[in-house]
């Protein structure tokens, strides 16, 4: 176990070390809200494809896909966020506030991976399996894996609302205590 603590610790810092040569402050701001959008459209036409069948399972296999792209963006949006960070002036109240914003956002994480597993192990009904052009049958298609099941909406809708509280804590800081904002005087620009 130490040696996996060793190994993290190694590893952020050296993304911490690249990462802010690599990227502007402003990084995290500009990445995070595209796993917002994801998951809520992935919970969105998940909820929809329970009252509208279409053939091939097509809504229903799109928010499983729309559910991956979300955790994924949320995967690069922390690491974003890890970058970001290296450029706060932190308070004791702003540390308090990246604590719980840290903490959802691992959980908005962990919901979003579990409704992904569920929906891995739930399979269609069975149908003919899927061709490609070469003729050998599409290994994850074939399977009749991803279907949607209430376990995995539930566990969808939890990472949603995960989300909606990291988003708010997250404007909690930038609106109400400043953070990551470079404050200017309005003096000095009334003097340009």
């Amino acid at each position: 176990m130490q040696f996996i603590t060793g190994f993290w610790q190694a590893f952020l810092s050296e993304w911490i070390r690249i990462g802010i040569h690599l990227f502007p402050h402003t990084i995290h701001p500009m990445v995070v809200h595209f796993p917002i959008a994801l998951l809520y459209l992935a919970l969105a036409v998940d909820i929809v494809s329970r009252f509208m069948r279409t053939p091939d399972h097509f809504l229903d296999r799109s928010s499983f896909w729309l559910t991956v792209l979300g955790f994924l963006a949320g995967a690069i949006a922390a690491a974003m966020g890890v970058i970001s960070e290296q450029f706060v002036h932190w308070t004791p109240a702003t540390t308090v506030l990246l604590g719980a914003h840290q903490r959802d956002a691992v959980l908005t994480g962990v919901f979003a991976l579990l409704a992904i597993a569920v929906r891995f192990y739930s399979h269609y009904p069975q149908s003919a399996p899927a061709v490609s052009h070469s003729g050998r049958a599409w290994s994850f298609w074939s399977t009749g894996r991803g279907r949607s099941t209430p376990l995995s909406t539930v566990l969808l809708l939890l990472a949603v609302v995960m989300i909606t509280l990291t988003g708010s804590l997250g404007g909690t800081m930038v609106y109400h205590y400043g953070v990551g904002i470079r404050h200017v005087s309005y003096v000095n620009i009334l003097k340009h």
